[in-house]
């Protein structure tokens, strides 16, 4: 099973989604995304979960278990709550058409402690300006 943990990130310089894809074996798949436009923070965790979904399928994974801290997301990606706000509806009927392309899959909320990774990559997305390619090494200093 692949996991996929995600997080949108709303604040004043702009919004941002960061993405991390786990395989099976380990490997960390790591995407900050910067959003070219205003979003809501829920707006924001939808486009992070969109992203995801999005480069999941382009990696033909079947088999998802999808994570992200916000409620109202999993809760209305599971058909546990409805969407009431016209973009909340669009944005879950684009996450449901998406979901078809995996046979298998769960999508659970966690706790904000344990999706720290996805929320670093949604500030750095929601802070930097996306105007240069850039690769960003983390070194670690004794």
């Amino acid at each position: 099973m692949w996991q996929l943990r995600v997080d949108g990130a709303s604040n004043q310089k702009g919004a941002g989604a960061g993405v991390v894809i786990i395989t099976p074996d380990g490997v960390l798949l790591e995407q900050a995304i910067r959003l070219g436009f205003p979003a809501s923070n829920n707006e924001a965790e939808y486009e992070a979960l969109l992203a995801s979904l999005r480069l999941a399928k382009k990696l033909t994974i079947k088999k998802l278990a999808i994570y992200s801290d916000s409620q109202l997301i999993t809760n209305q990606a599971s058909g546990e709550y409805m969407a009431k706000h016209p973009r909340m509806i669009l944005y879950l009927d684009k996450v449901q058409e998406l979901l078809k392309a995996f046979p298998t899959f769960t999508i659970q909320q966690v706790p904000r402690a344990e999706n720290t990774h996805a929320d670093a990559l949604a500030s750095l997305g929601s802070a930097l300006d996306t105007q240069f390619k850039r690769s960003i090494p983390i070194k670690h200093l004794d």
